[in-house]
């Protein structure tokens, strides 16, 4: 008899349905109780795992993306202003700026 895989498939989908898989509003409790650097963590963790995250993050710059994860106004309006072509650049693009600041408020 075949074991069956018993692992849970937990909805991280920023649409209002996601795709259908349980446990999104576990998802969505857990992000937006996260201080906002960890909710674009996630983000940008989602945007490694789907193209269209992706694709609406960095291409887009899709507002209703950003406000998914309860990014703040300043916080939208620098990513949307960073100048990157792919994913890889907004990460190193976001790494920077952080680091950076860190080092200015030591």
């Amino acid at each position: 008899m075949a074991m069956m895989d018993q692992t849970p498939v937990i909805d991280v989908s920023p649409w209002p349905d996601g795709r259908g898989f349980a446990g999104a509003s576990t998802w969505w409790e857990y992000v937006m109780g996260k201080e906002e650097k960890q909710r674009l963590d996630n983000l940008m963790g989602i945007a490694l795992l789907d193209e269209d995250v992706c694709d609406r993050l960095v291409n887009q710059r899709d507002s209703s993306l950003l406000a998914a994860f309860g990014l703040s106004k300043e916080t939208q309006n620098w990513l949307r202003n960073i100048e990157a072509s792919s994913l890889v650049e907004l990460a190193q693009a976001i790494v920077s700026q952080t680091q950076s600041e860190a080092y200015l408020g030591a």
